[in-house]
């Protein structure tokens, strides 16, 4: 049996060569860089800690609000989607005699007469964990109430108010009024949400400057030193922006992890007993967590970008 020697040409010999220097290359610059990124966060704990802790609390609010924020726009299309009106009827009135005109309307579907016992039935299983309310009920005096199912959801305004206009009705509840006091409600704390939001992500923003330019000024032998063996301008701010980054992303974890709690331990807990009316999507959520770890690593970042932007030259 003949054997023949394969001979590796010389040029695919370098090039491989050369792929094997670069990897090492580039393996002992990520191991330089994150012994650098150790001994900064090590050297700079307090500041570090002040930071992750900052960043924590802004991103948890964050992410709270927007999962709030999903829980309330889906009670309000909850509401919205309700085409039946409450009516009370005046004690001096016949309940019944009431119920027999709006059944003869074009615009009612549907009429159900709620009187006092019904409804103590009814606020008997709301209140069931909590007796002491249930018995203020009781002792009230709670008026016969007409239900009414519009044929036309879109007139339940018009429909409400030429209602609450009726000698001997006294009040009328409809869902969709409900929906506007909720709507405003929630527009207002949004507004200051965000408010409070943007203050805490702009000093979890400056908390990392102040951080960086701590370690810098620590650590302006080291940084001269570097430059001075011909170490390049950009690997030694990259120690810097991958340390900002790194804290970024420890608090936004942190942020992430305690966002889950809240939702599994409140909104989870709402959706099942009130499956009709909140659908905590599990995409929803993993993208909100995912945000929140992304945006966490964004704070680092423009953070360590601000405070490094002028080193070297004032290095």
């Amino acid at each position: 049996m003949k054997i023949t020697k394969v001979v590796v040409p010389e040029s695919s010999r370098l090039s491989h060569e050369s792929k094997a220097h670069h990897t090492t290359a580039a393996s002992h610059l990520l191991k330089y860089y994150m012994r650098d990124v150790q001994e900064g966060i090590r050297r700079n704990a307090g500041a570090a800690i002040a930071t992750i802790l900052l960043i924590f609390i802004s991103l948890t609010i964050t992410g709270a609000m927007v999962l709030m924020k999903t829980g309330v726009d889906d009670v309000i299309d909850y509401l919205n989607d309700q085409v039946k009106i409450k009516v009370f009827v005046d004690y001096q009135v016949d309940t019944q005699q009431v119920a027999d005109i709006l059944a003869g309307t074009t615009f009612v579907k549907q009429v159900e007469i709620e009187t006092r016992d019904d409804a103590l039935t009814k606020l008997q299983r709301l209140f069931r964990d909590m007796p002491h309310l249930f018995e203020s009920f009781r002792d009230s005096k709670l008026p016969d109430a007409i239900l009414i199912e519009l044929t036309d959801s879109s007139q339940v305004e018009v429909v409400a108010r030429e209602l609450a206009a009726t000698k001997g009705i006294t009040d009328v509840i409809y869902a969709q009024e409900f929906a506007a006091q909720v709507l405003t409600w929630s527009n207002l704390i949004s507004t200051y949400g965000v408010v409070v939001l943007l203050i805490f992500l702009l000093a979890s923003v400056l908390t990392v400057c102040i951080a960086m330019n701590l370690s810098l000024y620590q650590r302006q032998k080291d940084i001269r030193v570097k430059l001075l063996l011909g170490a390049k301008e950009s690997h030694v701010r990259g120690q810097f922006i991958a340390e900002g980054v790194i804290i970024g992303f420890i608090g936004s974890l942190l942020a992430a992890f305690a966002v889950y709690l809240i939702y599994y331990y409140a909104l989870y807990q709402l959706q099942l007993r009130f499956s009709a009316v909140f659908d905590f999507s599990a995409l929803s959520l993993n993208l909100t967590l995912l945000a929140v770890i992304v945006f966490g690593m964004l704070i680092g970042l423009i953070g360590t970008y601000l405070s490094t932007r002028k080193m070297m030259k004032h290095g």
